[in-house]
């Protein structure tokens, strides 16, 4: 027999989350939306080569090395949270335990120590880097892997998605306007203080609404009665997930664009385009803008019709807008203000329905194993997401100095590019996000888990809890 608590959230599971718990679990993912999804791929890799001055070869082998690292953190957090037993939670003790080292490390990775020495540079941010994903991945993966324990239900699910989406691209957008009108303003020339005041505001701000999380949800109790499998048992029922695999590299194909869009954003509109640092930042607000602004039309294509429908419809509208870029032309800042926008119903799917999805694939595994291990799983998602990510952004300093880019100097804060150089910008930012986003179209188009084999798995496992 079920115990009364657990009786309780069964009878609420199928049911619609309040506002407040959803708003509650939305506000969790600032500090991922805004760092790890905004800042840090936006500015962080021009933050190393033009303002540190850190050698293209070792900001390669910078992302390389917590690449590795990636490797190891990931899946590890996400099996401990499955193992993780206290008055809290499996979850949540991450979240209250884990926000304040999250929001100093992040601080610390804009800190430019004083010395000029390459090596001691590298060996710097290297290590803080290595510290900084540790406490994001132990914050990270339990605050996903909560999704699933919130709710059951198939649309609910997309709902409750919906309002951290509308934190994360809200956020998203709010903080390059802050950068934009106030901070570089106030730090112009490429002055090092604009990125430092950038990374301590935004590392104060990540602490409190993780802690506005932990305290406003509540996980499903009848997991923590559960026996967890053992790594090897976790590993072969992940493997054998067939959906699991489709979602995992839908979510790669069509957040891989994103990455490559935001790790060359910069360069393309300082050098191609001919803007400053915050008018950069402006385009950036434009396109989370509007990517806001179509998050309602997403869910609304989502629940009429399917989640893979509403991907695909919005994807192949990304594809047409990205090869418009190629006709830009050099310095044409208007253009670009009126086309870079246009992304946004896409960057709205990429961030909203891959998640969505996702935490439905984990009732196929419970069908098979008879548990919830939703850790393990998010584990793993996180873990070839930033992969994915990490690739990116080690291939792009290796593409720069390959084309012959000219790093800035304290003589020359804005070089002008060579040719070479301008034209693989304008390649990265165009052409790979369109062959990413065609192979996403392909595989959501034979993506197996609908609506109403959802609901069938719903009332074969209520059978068997019964």
């Amino acid at each position: 027999m079920p115990t009364t608590d657990t009786a309780q959230f069964i009878s609420r599971s199928d049911k619609r989350l309040s506002f407040w718990t959803k708003a509650a679990y939305a506000v969790g993912d600032l500090g991922n939306s805004v760092g790890v999804g905004t800042v840090i791929p936006f500015w962080y890799t021009i933050f190393l080569t033009d303002i540190v001055r850190l050698d293209l070869r070792l900001v390669s082998l910078f992302w390389a090395i917590v690449t590795v690292w990636d490797a190891i953190n990931d899946p590890l957090f996400g099996f401990l949270s499955d193992r993780t037993r206290t008055r809290w939670g499996r979850r949540r003790p991450y979240l209250l335990f884990g926000a304040l080292p999250f929001g100093v490390a992040f601080i610390l990775l804009w800190v430019i120590p004083p010395t000029h020495n390459q090596v001691l540079l590298f060996v710097y941010y290297t290590a803080i880097y290595i510290l900084f994903e540790g406490v994001y991945t132990a914050v990270n993966c339990p605050y996903v892997a909560l999704t699933p324990e919130l709710t059951q239900d198939h649309d609910e699910r997309t709902s409750l998605v919906t309002y951290r989406m509308a934190v994360s691209i809200g956020a998203g957008l709010a903080a390059p306007l802050l950068f934009a009108l106030v901070i570089f303003p106030m730090f112009p020339g490429r002055d090092p203080r604009a990125y430092q005041t950038i990374g301590l505001i935004c590392g104060l701000s990540f602490i409190l609404p993780l802690w506005i999380t932990f305290l406003g949800t509540r996980e499903n109790p009848n997991s923590q009665q559960e026996d967890a499998p053992s790594l090897r048992e976790a590993v072969r029922f992940v493997l054998r997930n067939v959906p699991f695999r489709y979602v995992l590299s839908i979510s790669i194909l069509s957040w891989m664009p994103v990455v490559v869009a935001q790790a060359v954003f910069a360069y393309y509109f300082i050098y191609w385009i001919g803007m400053t640092e915050d008018e950069t930042s402006l385009v950036q607000v434009a396109i989370l803008g509007l990517a806001l602004l179509f998050l309602p039309v997403v869910l609304w294509l989502a629940r009429r019709l399917e989640k893979k429908t509403a991907y695909i419809i919005a994807a192949a509208t990304w594809v047409v807008v990205m090869l418009t870029i190629l006709v830009i032309p050099q310095g044409a800042k208007v253009l670009a203000f009126i086309l870079a926008p246009l992304t946004g119903f896409g960057v709205a799917a990429a961030h909203l329905l891959p998640s969505a999805m996702m935490p439905d694939v984990l009732e196929v595994d419970e069908l098979m194993s008879g548990r919830r291990q939703e850790g393990v799983y998010m584990g793993l998602a996180v873990f070839v997401s930033k992969l994915a990510h990490t690739v990116v952004l080690a291939l792009i300093p290796a593409v720069l100095r390959w084309s012959g880019y000219i790093q800035p100097t304290s003589q020359n804060l804005t070089p002008s590019q060579p040719a070479a150089a301008l034209n693989a910008l304008r390649l990265l930012l165009a052409i790979l996000p369109v062959l990413l986003l065609v192979a996403s179209i392909v595989v959501t188009w034979f993506y197996p888990l609908t609506r109403q084999r959802h609901a069938e798995i719903r009332r074969e496992l209520e059978v068997r809890r019964g």
